[in-house]
């Protein structure tokens, strides 16, 4: 998506963000360009508990994995025996 909108400054030389951002983001990273002009980097936030998904490769593939057999209808039934044993 492109949009070119002209944001007004506030008189505290601030713009709001919030109509034309996207829902999930929670923080930009900013570039300020010689010539003044400036480049928000949206950036979104994972829970704590999630970390270690996104720094584990190989559990982060497996879980990619899993969504495109599921979007893909490459699924089946998981038998009923399939949690004997398993603990929480």
């Amino acid at each position: 998506m492109s949009l070119a909108k002209n944001l007004k400054l506030d008189n505290k030389k601030r713009i709001t963000l919030g109509k034309i951002a996207d829902k999930n983001v929670t923080s930009y990273d900013v570039e300020v360009k010689e010539n003044g002009v400036i480049i928000l980097y949206p950036k979104v936030e994972i829970p704590a508990e999630e970390l270690w998904l996104f720094q584990n490769k190989s559990a982060l593939e497996s879980v990619k994995k899993g969504l495109e057999d599921v979007e893909s209808g490459n699924i089946g039934k998981i038998e009923d025996d399939f949690w004997n044993g398993i603990e929480d």
